[in-house]
């Protein structure tokens, strides 16, 4: 997985799956996906919503690297 920082207008945001999330943005995303996964899913909606997760982590925490870098 390619990850790619960017920073406009002194937000930095980290691209995902073709989208661009702030650092809030992309927290949000993982607490939805965790709130699906509590909820229930299909088996093979469950493994896809358990690698999105893990894979929006790794981006989080590329992006809190970066903001780090920033200060």
């Amino acid at each position: 997985m390619s990850i790619q920082i960017t920073s406009a207008n002194d937000i930095i945001r980290v691209e995902f799956r073709g989208h661009f999330y702030a650092h809030d943005e992309l927290r949000e995303a993982i607490w939805l996906s965790n709130i699906e996964l509590r909820n229930g899913l299909p088996k093979d909606e469950r493994i896809e919503a358990q690698q999105q997760i893990a894979e929006m982590e790794i981006a989080l925490e590329a992006l809190v690297a970066a903001e780090g870098e920033r200060r």
